[in-house]
């Protein structure tokens, strides 16, 4: 049988070169663990772009420390356009990344890449932005991060005290919408516990705006909602 984590899409793309369908990205590789390569995409802000004709990926490392939040984006043009350094992860397993995925072990390469940027950002904002599968490991690492135990995802949220913007279309036809309730109810009800003034944030999108499961990103006032 044919495990679809080692698909790669888009077809016919080489996953090394993101710049032949993507502007101002570059793509590098990062070994989060012994015989583990995973593959990363660096898409910069803006306020980059004319400068990066032609550099190389050490110039991209080294834009890091420039000031600008950056989004560890788990599975971004628009959010580059809004001002950030955007970094995409292939897990291992999927896209040109090796092994094979798990929990523990996407959790792991997601953590990798979160302590990797930090070391290389000079004390920038970085934010983990998950959607669909990456919204469990974003959650997972961001526990992680404040010394706490992994958990399954909606437990998890019983010990999250970061900040949380949840975007959910009314018409997901993968993630029900009433999932996205419950993921607020009990993130609102951790920060009561916990005493803390961290926002929880959830915008809706009407079904009649036909974005589902995979389309958010057409939301036109999406920089501004991410600001």
């Amino acid at each position: 049988s044919l495990s679809i984590s080692h698909v790669r899409f888009p077809f016919f793309v080489d996953l090394s070169r993101p710049e032949d369908v993507l502007n101002h990205t570059c793509n590098f590789y990062l070994n989060t663990e012994d015989g583990i390569s995973v593959g990363v995409w660096h898409t910069l802000p803006a306020s980059q772009w004319e400068k990066s004709a032609r550099r190389s990926p050490e110039w991209y490392r080294e834009t890091l420390g420039d000031g600008t939040p950056v989004i560890i984006y788990l599975h971004g043009n628009l959010l580059s356009a809004a001002g950030y350094h955007v970094l995409s992860l292939d897990y291992r397993g999927f896209g040109d990344s090796t092994g094979d995925p798990s929990e523990a072990g996407l959790t792991n390469d997601a953590l990798y890449l979160y302590h990797w940027v930090k070391k290389h950002s000079r004390g920038n904002l970085i934010c983990l932005w998950g959607h669909s599968l990456g919204s469990g490991v974003a959650t997972n690492a961001a526990i992680s991060l404040t010394h706490m135990f992994l958990l399954q995802h909606l437990c998890s949220l019983k010990s999250l005290i970061s900040p949380l913007l949840i975007l959910h279309a009314e018409d997901d036809n993968l993630v029900p919408y009433h999932m996205g309730l419950e993921v607020q109810l009990i993130s609102l009800q951790t920060q009561r516990k916990f005493n803390t003034d961290a926002h929880v944030d959830m915008i809706s999108y009407s079904t009649s705006l036909g974005f589902s499961h995979s389309s958010i990103y057409l939301d036109p006032n999406l920089p501004d909602v991410v600001r």
